[in-house]
């Protein structure tokens, strides 16, 4: 199954796995990137398309 983000909707979600990977220092660790940006396509698959509500759904759930 492919999905088709726009440019923008990418970007969104990749500026928030990078704050934060930063954040938790694991911007080095693949797995753990993979990890975060797994989380963050399942949560703007779900709806969640504001940038804020993505970031605090991150921290929430992983």
């Amino acid at each position: 199954m492919t999905s088709h983000l726009s440019k923008e909707d990418l970007r969104i979600c990749v500026d928030i796995v990078k704050t934060i990977a930063r954040q938790r220092g694991i911007a080095k660790d693949p797995a753990a990137v993979a990890e975060l940006m797994t989380a963050a396509a399942r949560n703007f698959n779900r709806g969640i398309r504001v940038y804020d509500e993505l970031v605090e759904a991150l921290k929430a759930n992983t």
